[in-house]
């Protein structure tokens, strides 16, 4: 049995017994791994802490047949103040979904490893715009993990603009003479192209300094999300819980 040290976050758990749980661990050096953790659910174990969503820790785990499995655990910073304030759960939980949902099993994504940790550190102590920072880090993400849409010159002539319609299915913008109607086909203006491009590249401690309206925010990470869920094939059940909370005004 070879030990292997790591350090992750917990995305994700499961509950398999009244004793053991299924952890999902995104992890710095084993890329995303499914973990079991024997005793975990026990209300003294000394796994129930270090085994709960948005956990960043030190582990110590080995590969069975199937799954790895937790051997030892110790906390860096357990983020556990996200689950006591909803709208923050709620983000949060967008957070760790779109982890998820972009990346495979056991491929090491240092990068996005590093802006989620980055990601709940300002949802605890920053003070950012929940959609905007939802917005960005959605954008940022899927340009680490391959999926980046073509956003300079037009996907199917290659000719130079700076507005146009974004089309889903195409995977980036269309001029006026290659723009097709359809569902999964938005209009895209010069200043909503401009800003896409300053969240590419803007650091996500610097959001609260950035100019913006909420329209926009909101009318672009509607289209993102199609767009991540169409190419991955994969829901995002936070986004009825956010929706719930935007619609009474929390956020």
């Amino acid at each position: 049995m070879s030990l292997i040290k790591v350090q992750g976050v917990i995305i994700k758990s499961i509950n398999i017994s009244e004793s053991d749980k299924i952890v999902t661990l995104f992890s710095d050096k084993l890329g995303k791994i499914d973990a079991v953790v024997h005793g975990a659910r026990r209300s003294r174990s000394k796994f129930l802490s270090s085994t709960q969503p948005f956990c960043y820790c030190d582990y110590v785990v080995y590969k069975g047949k199937n799954l790895y499995t937790i051997n030892q655990s110790s906390i860096i910073e357990s983020f556990q103040s996200i689950l006591m304030n909803l709208d923050k759960l709620a983000y949060g939980s967008y957070f760790l979904e779109l982890v998820d949902n972009i990346t495979e099993k056991e491929m090491k994504y240092v990068s996005i490893l590093a802006m989620l940790l980055k990601t709940l550190y300002i949802l605890v102590h920053g003070d950012v715009d929940l959609e905007l920072l939802r917005l960005t880090v959605s954008f940022k993400a899927i340009s680490l993990a391959g999926y980046m849409p073509r956003l300079k010159g037009c996907v199917k002539c290659g000719s130079k603009m700076d507005y146009g319609v974004f089309s889903i299915k195409e995977g980036g913008i269309l001029c006026s003479k290659c723009s097709i109607d359809g569902e999964y086909v938005y209009e895209l203006n010069r200043q909503t192209l401009h800003f896409l491009h300053t969240l590419k590249n803007i650091k996500l401690e610097d959001l609260r300094y950035i100019k913006y309206e909420r329209k926009m925010v909101e009318y672009l990470q509607n289209i993102l999300t199609k767009y991540i869920m169409y190419y991955t094939e994969k829901d995002f059940k936070s986004i009825s819980l956010i929706n719930t909370i935007k619609e009474k005004g929390v956020v």
